[in-house]
């Protein structure tokens, strides 16, 4: 059983696809995109499947809770339990896969609990490019504000079909309805700006407070993506993570031109689905490396 786990925003999801693309490996949780470099919303290299997309609704609901778990539930002996319902669900394949596209445990020292683990390392600045190329642009018109928020809150203020504090209850009474009201007087327009309303939400109520204040200021995105705090979190987890001499394996974002060094560690032999599938993301991913530097120099360093 192999959990390939990402504490920021980053290739964790490739990894998964490209073994899955294999028929020893599974399941396919991923498809894989052809990003438009041209656009302001570069695209997704590799983009999860969601209910309403080609994924089984089991799958995709026991894949969320997973995460769901993982974020919320509690340790024990430096590993969260969180994949043993979904590897008995997937327990078909002669080599069950397990990855997040977000989150991490609540506590930075410990990692979900696998047989195989890969630790998907990324830095701050190119977890940023991650989810500002793939995620933040995306338009966010008045009629998708529903929608975005009832996967937010299911994927996060949600376990074991039970709501998670208090998060629904202010955010629909106090927020949902100016978030809409923006949307349509044009305040609010992308994917980010109601992504981090939902988190700044969730941060207040961390700090015991019902209320913060809306920003959309388009600054605000490129500052908090470049904010190290998640990244010294990531090297914390992987500390631990060696001092419980947890067996894993840390592959960075281009983890592609290391696939034998991988499929060493899995005890697996290479394919030819294999060879083409992290040769195709190669060349995705350079593309999306590229458009992503022309849009950080132009609105956020203002060249």
């Amino acid at each position: 059983m192999i959990g390939i786990y990402q504490h920021v925003n980053a290739h964790a999801p490739a990894i998964h696809w490209w073994l899955a693309s294999d028929p020893r490996f599974g399941p396919q949780i991923y498809e894989g995109r052809n990003p438009n470099p041209d656009n302001l919303a570069i695209g997704n290299i590799v983009s999860e499947l969601r209910a309403d997309s080609a994924i089984d609704t089991q799958l995709y609901n026991s894949h969320q809770e997973s995460l769901r778990m993982m974020e919320n539930k509690r340790e024990n002996n430096g590993s969260v339990d969180c994949l043993t319902d979904y590897f008995k669900f997937n327990n078909k394949f002669e080599y069950p896969v397990w990855s997040n596209y977000f989150g991490c445990c609540d506590n930075p020292q410990f990692a979900p609990q696998c047989e195989k683990l890969i630790v998907a390392k990324a830095t701050t600045k190119q977890s940023a490019m991650f989810y500002i190329s793939q995620y933040a642009f995306n338009r966010m018109p008045a009629d998708r504000i529903d929608v975005h928020t009832k996967i937010w809150w299911e994927d996060h203020m949600l376990m074991a079909g039970k709501e998670i504090g208090k998060w629904k209850e202010v955010w629909y009474r106090d927020y949902h309805q100016q978030c809409i009201q923006d949307a349509t007087d044009g305040k609010l327009q992308y994917m980010w700006q109601l992504n981090f309303a939902h988190w700044d939400l969730y941060h207040a109520q961390l700090d015991g407070n019902n209320s913060f204040k809306l920003d959309y200021s388009f600054h605000r995105l490129f500052e908090r993506k470049h904010e190290t705090t998640d990244e010294i979190a990531q090297d914390l987890s992987l500390s631990y993570i060696k001092n419980y001499n947890r067996d894993h394996l840390v592959i960075d974002v281009e983890w592609f031109k290391k696939t034998d060094k991988i499929l060493d560690y899995l005890g697996v032999s290479n394919s030819q689905i294999l060879k083409d599938t992290a040769k195709l993301y190669h060349t995705r991913y350079y593309a999306v490396k590229h458009a992503y530097k022309k849009l950080y120099n132009k609105y956020y360093k203002g060249e």
